[in-house]
């Protein structure tokens, strides 16, 4: 999937009508919340770097991001265009190495790995915490 395919107009703009950054990172609500970073081709147009189920590390249009057009929220925004520079570059490496999605290494631990530098998913570890409650308390009820 290539962002040069067809032409688009920004999609995702904060509440006063602006596009957003670059760089800024945001996650589709509801749960489980997809993620990406937000950047412009050349030209001006809006695109997300994000990890697809379906196409690992890409560089899609908003809508093809969100085809349902679901609210999001802000992740977080770059200080700076140095700090938005950085997580682009680490987030376009996993792109160009084609880097694929799994449940270990998904979207969510696509952006805390360019912003951050470890890898972090809040819809995993949320799943892993309610199975090991779960399974404490099977077995304090077995037992």
């Amino acid at each position: 999937m290539y962002v040069y395919e067809q032409r688009e107009t920004p999609l995702l703009i904060r509440p006063d009508g602006q596009p957003w950054s670059r760089g800024t990172a945001i996650a589709l609500l509801p749960f489980p919340q997809h993620s990406g970073f937000i950047d412009y081709t050349t030209d001006g147009r809006q695109i997300m770097v994000h990890k697809s189920k379906q196409h690992g590390a890409v560089a899609t249009w908003p809508s093809e991001f969100n085809p349902l057009g679901c609210a999001y929220r802000v992740v977080r925004i770059p200080a700076n265009e140095q700090e938005a520079e950085k997580w682009l570059r680490s987030a376009y490496a996993a792109v160009a190495r084609r880097d694929p999605w799994n449940g270990m290494d998904n979207c969510q631990d696509f952006i805390s790995q360019a912003m951050d530098g470890r890898i972090g998913s809040p819809t995993r570890n949320g799943l892993v915490g309610a199975a090991l409650i779960l399974g404490i308390l099977w077995y304090l009820g077995n037992n």
